[in-house]
């Protein structure tokens, strides 16, 4: 392929095409990746923000794929949150990065201030730094890691600065420009694909007590055999309580977070992707790095304490494009919780007064807008768009709780005028606990509409075993 190279802007399309084909199956990309892609090869900054299953992997991953200065390899570095087992064997990973068989490398944002690993960086050429999780450099946002703030510093001391790429899946428009701040990215490609997951069918669920909300879990998995789906919990004591509950009443469940060994991670993880396991009970962390496309529902057994984490852990579901359903259960008692926790904890690591007051009413504002969206009397996809300064494209989804709901009981008022005050005897009852018999039917033609309307038909792919890298 053509040599990169700050003079060159050649047209990487056909290379990207053949290469996306020839790794991944697919002759098509979604969305905004082509343009991602060879804005990074043309060395561009970019700003990403992809909602989850948009496939931001790709955008780095293809770039690693190319050969550097003079047909010389270079690196990608990727810079994520997860952190490293300890088991590397980094002698072994250098040797590669050298002959160039290691083209991408993933570390912690802890990593970039170890003097050994700032002065191996030195000696090698680095092509992309590709930041995931980019929100979690933004101090006022809901996942903010201090070790982030360092980034723009360990690439200052580069000898040549790469291309720097920050990939998100979920940021307002403030957070977008403190992350652009602190990377320091210089005239970013600001490619925003839109928040809109149509073939996620969103709802709510109001709930009294643990018992409940065990309740509710336990009924939705047994009338959902065989299907993957992943139910988050708010501590690890809740995640083992609730697998057991799980357990007791037939379904193959398994529990995960993050005081679990090594070994019995793997097997969970392992199993949930192989479908030996179909319920995983877990806090956060589980599902990142986990690509399961086929995860057909989550549930939320309490509410999450913003909607940047909201839409993270139900955009798991649903990312191989079917329909899939994701159910908030709620109560007072959950903002309750919130605000206790955000007086006695948020922001005590500051050491400025203002700034631990700031990061308070941050807290206190990611907080009320789940309350309103758990009290809304309105379209729940609506809400979460607005949130993301999206606008959506009409008041009503019809494709969500409230919007189904709304209309199922329009249907039955306009049946019970048109039967003399009677309802006929196929009366449509639609609760939270009750599908409606179309549902399946009415969110597939929704997502086929949407697609047909914006041009985004899915790709072809040559085989099943290839699908699941795209929507990393």
């Amino acid at each position: 392929m053509p040599d990169v190279s700050p003079q060159a802007a050649p047209d990487y399309t056909p290379w990207a095409l053949r290469t996306l084909q020839r790794f991944y199956g697919y002759d098509s990309f979604r969305g905004r990746q082509l343009e991602v892609i060879t804005a990074i090869l043309n060395r561009r900054d970019v700003l990403a923000v992809m909602p989850t299953g948009a496939g931001k992997s790709v955008c780095y991953q293809i770039p690693a794929c190319a050969a550097g200065k003079g047909g010389h390899p270079a690196l990608v570095l990727v810079i994520t949150p997860l952190r490293a087992t300890g088991r590397e064997d980094y002698a072994h990973i250098q040797q590669g990065i050298r002959n160039g068989t290691v083209r991408l490398l993933y570390v912690s944002p802890e990593r970039l201030t170890a003097p050994g690993f700032v002065r191996y960086c030195q000696s090698i050429r680095i092509r992309l730094i590709a930041v995931d999780e980019a929100h979690c450099v933004f101090q006022w946002g809901q996942d903010f890691r201090p070790d982030y703030l360092g980034i723009a510093d360990f690439i200052d001391q580069l000898p040549e600065r790469p291309v720097v790429a920050a990939f998100t899946a979920t940021a307002t428009p403030e957070t977008r420009t403190g992350i652009i701040r602190n990377l320091r990215l210089r005239d970013p490609l600001s490619a925003a694909a839109g928040f809109d997951r149509p073939n996620l069918f969103f709802d709510r669920r109001r709930v009294n007590g643990k018992t409940e909300r065990t309740e509710y879990v336990i009924d939705y998995a047994r009338r959902h055999p065989g299907e993957g789906g992943i139910v988050y919990c708010m501590s690890r004591d809740r995640t083992e309580e609730l697998a057991e509950a799980l357990k007791d009443a037939g379904v193959n469940a398994e529990y995960f977070h993050a005081r679990m060994d090594e070994t019995r991670k793997t097997r969970v993880q392992d199993g949930f992707l192989n479908d030996d396991i179909d319920v995983i009970t877990a806090t956060t962390a589980f599902g990142m790095g986990v690509d399961k496309p086929d995860v057909r529902w989550v549930i939320n057994d309490s509410v999450p304490s913003s909607m940047e984490e909201y839409y993270q852990e139900a955009g798991r579901a649903g990312r191989d494009g079917q329909p899939a359903t994701c159910t908030l259960l709620w109560s007072e008692f959950d903002f309750e919780l919130h605000r206790r926790r955000i007086k006695d904890s948020v922001g005590t690591a500051l050491a400025d007064e203002n700034d631990r007051k700031r990061a308070k009413e941050a807290a206190l504002a990611r907080s009320r807008a789940m309350e309103r969206y758990c009290d809304a009397s309105a379209c729940l996809r609506g809400q979460i768009l607005r949130y993301f300064g999206d606008r959506p494209e009409s008041a009503s989804c019809g494709a969500c709780g409230y919007c189904t709901r709304r209309q199922a009981a329009a249907d039955v008022r306009s049946r019970t005028d048109g039967h003399g005050g009677r309802a006929p005897s196929r009366t449509v009852v639609v609760e939270s606990m009750v599908v409606d018999p179309q549902l399946k039917t009415r969110i597939a033609a929704y997502v086929r509409n949407i697609y047909a309307e914006r041009g985004m038909g899915m790709a072809s792919r040559k085989s099943s075993t290839r699908s699941r890298g795209r929507g990393a």
